[in-house]
């Protein structure tokens, strides 16, 4: 039976790790620095070009605001598995009755936490220093948070995955993963850049059906429901087949002995 005792418990543990100031430190600097260098990319385009749409800047502001919750999310559920390799604390952990349910379940809320976080903070720079106001879009944004918030999830779990396979030897392999989807997700540019055989490629991406969501409904006012239920429904998809290979990988791992994954290097 699934226990919201044992969930809560290593929820807490690693809550407790995001009281570092290291940590605030890190989210607030990549955060703050790329909101500054798109908005006022978009900004400079504006006023290099008088006849570009104001909204450009608002554009890129926030679907930069919204990358970060993905970003995130994801590396914040890599580094709970992380954090167990490197105090040498996985197989502890796995000699109470914790099951692999509940461990997922407490690395998703830890996840979803953190990138609650980042994306506050990217809220109130870009309220702050370019006027954008997220929460204009309405409905639109919490439907996004959503469909990226499962995003951050699956790609959580994915580089759990890689993790359980390699051990501490892929903590590179943090960032560069969860990197690796970004010339795809449609962040700063339409899907229409990409050669056609690269677009039928994109329109696979959860992330790039949101943000496409996102420019449209700040460029053109309306709200492209279509992409952000493709978006949904994708994300929903490889989330499943993301913790289903998660159980796989953690069984094979657990057969190959969990202490090479806390002793190899």
């Amino acid at each position: 039976m699934i226990s919201l005792y044992r969930i809560g418990a290593v929820t807490f543990r690693h809550l407790m790790t995001m009281k570092r100031l290291s940590w605030f430190i890190e989210i607030g600097y990549w955060t703050i620095l790329d909101i500054i260098i798109f908005g006022s990319l978009g900004k400079a385009t504006t006023m290099m070009n008088m006849s570009a749409d104001p909204a450009i800047i608002q554009a890129l502001v926030t679907n930069a605001v919204f990358w970060y919750l993905v970003l995130r999310t994801s590396i914040s559920i890599g580094f709970t598995l992380l954090t167990e390799l490197f105090d040498m604390n996985l197989i502890a952990i796995f000699a109470t009755p914790l099951r692999i349910l509940e461990w997922i379940t407490s690395s998703v809320i830890v996840g979803g936490i953190a990138g609650l976080i980042n994306f506050a903070l990217g809220w109130l720079l870009a309220l702050i220093v370019f006027g954008c106001n997220i929460w204009s879009l309405g409905l639109t944004t919490l439907a996004l948070m959503g469909s990226l918030l499962i995003s951050g999830w699956t790609m959580g779990l994915i580089l759990m995955c890689v993790l359980l396979f390699v051990g501490k030897k892929g903590t590179g392999l943090a960032f560069a993963i969860c990197w690796s989807l970004v010339p795809f997700s449609c962040v700063y540019y339409p899907i229409e850049v990409f050669p056609l055989f690269l677009q039928k490629f994109v329109l696979w991406i959860p992330m790039a059906h949101a943000f496409t969501a996102l420019r449209s409904a700040i460029m053109t006012g309306t709200n492209p429901w279509d992409h952000i239920v493709t978006s949904l429904w994708l994300n929903v998809g490889y989330f499943a087949v993301a913790c289903v290979l998660f159980a796989v990988m953690f069984k094979r791992s657990k057969k190959r002995g969990l202490a090479r994954l806390e002793l190899e290097w």
